[in-house]
């Protein structure tokens, strides 16, 4: 059975689940069109958390529905990005379950579930004329923005838009064999502020993007 859970950069209220590595984000449920979607916004929580949370829910999937920076010239405020890769600019961060145990990695070529690439283009199909195929993801810092800085090095490096909850959530999230892709609408320029989009602002995608996923 697929579960797809969300996440998002807008506060949940919810319920913590207890694991070994503490307590999860606050796990919230939605439904679109009669499917039930998990969603959480992370605060604070240890990642490893709040991914065996979703995991012992029975999540299949993992959908990160983020507002984005725009760091390339052909995006603006209003774009919707599937990206095909992504750059980890974090640190200092809990980045496996494995740290303990020897061997082992996780390949990341593709770095997201093709197929749930193609679930939420379909979506973004539904909202907007052109949403964008293919792109880099860069993730700076779940505790801040990006400074004008980090936006323009980014963008030298390849980069094309900028966020900051994709690392270690998705990356933990394969490791327990979960489905992984990110789907992110562009709020601000890099370097800039700006309000986050509440998730209702995604149902109509998540929406077209679970039934084609179907």
């Amino acid at each position: 059975m697929t579960q797809i859970a969300i996440l998002t950069d807008t506060p949940q209220a919810g319920d913590r689940r207890e694991t070994p590595y503490g307590p999860s984000a606050p796990l919230a449920e939605i439904e679109t069109d009669g499917r039930g979607l998990l969603v959480c916004c992370p605060e604070g929580d240890d990642p490893r958390a709040t991914v065996r949370a979703l995991k012992d829910r029975g999540t299949t999937h993992v959908w990160l529905c983020e507002s984005a920076a725009a760091l390339s010239p052909l995006l603006e405020a209003g774009d919707w990005l599937v990206p095909d890769d992504y750059i980890d600019g974090t640190r200092g961060q809990h980045y496996t379950y494995f740290d303990e145990k020897a061997g082992g990695y996780v390949q990341q070529s593709p770095a997201f579930d093709p197929a749930s690439r193609a679930a939420l283009l379909a979506g973004a199909a539904a909202v907007t004329a052109r949403p964008f195929r293919r792109g880099v993801y860069v993730c700076v810092s779940r505790t801040r923005l990006e400074t004008p800085a980090e936006a323009a090095f980014w963008s030298r490096a390849g980069a094309h838009v900028a966020g900051r909850y994709l690392s270690p959530y998705l990356t933990l999230a394969r490791e327990l064999e979960m489905a992984v892709a990110v789907l992110v609408t562009i709020t601000r320029a890099g370097g800039e502020t700006g309000a986050a989009l509440p998730v209702a602002a995604y149902a109509g995608v998540l929406a077209k993007a679970a039934e084609h996923l179907a």
